[in-house]
């Protein structure tokens, strides 16, 4: 399987989750380390404009498509099976999200955005044994239509 993440070109070939360790997120608390990806490009697109400030134009982005073995083991949460206000409480997300990570038996979460409920992110956690299997396959410099930030 391929999966996307948009990240600035200085750390386009980190994918140890250190990003979301060090800021939280959605779905882990600060001092978690999480990866971060999206089903399809433009939900990469999506995800990042809702949750970073990138209208600096002068950032340089690069656009990673990261192989996940499809043979790996991961978990699905559908959106149905969440509480009716789980995209505004960030504690629900962050709890289900480091007890995921805590518990080291499953490689990959695949979560429903909040963006768009019918497209999912897949969440990789990088204390799982076979982590290091995730491999970046390709990177390039990427830049959205300029449009999209005036949303």
């Amino acid at each position: 399987m391929i999966v996307y993440r948009i990240s600035n070109t200085e750390f386009s070939n980190d994918i140890s989750g250190t990003g979301a360790k060090l800021m939280g997120s959605r779905w882990n608390t600060r001092g978690v380390p999480l990866l971060y990806t999206s089903q399809h490009i433009s939900l990469a697109v999506l995800e990042m404009l809702v949750n970073t400030n990138f209208k600096d134009y002068s950032i340089e982005l690069d656009l990673m498509y990261i192989h996940i073995p499809d043979q790996l083991p991961f978990t699905e949460i559908k959106s149905g099976s969440l509480k009716k206000n789980w995209k505004d409480d960030f504690d629900f997300t962050r709890y289900i999200g480091d007890e995921f990570v805590s518990q080291k038996d499953v490689l990959i979460l695949k979560v429903p955005s909040a963006v768009i409920q019918e497209e999912f992110n897949y969440l990789a956690n990088p204390l799982h044994a076979d982590f290091k299997k995730i491999k970046i396959v390709n990177t390039k410099s990427f830049w959205p239509d300029e449009r999209l930030f005036k949303i």
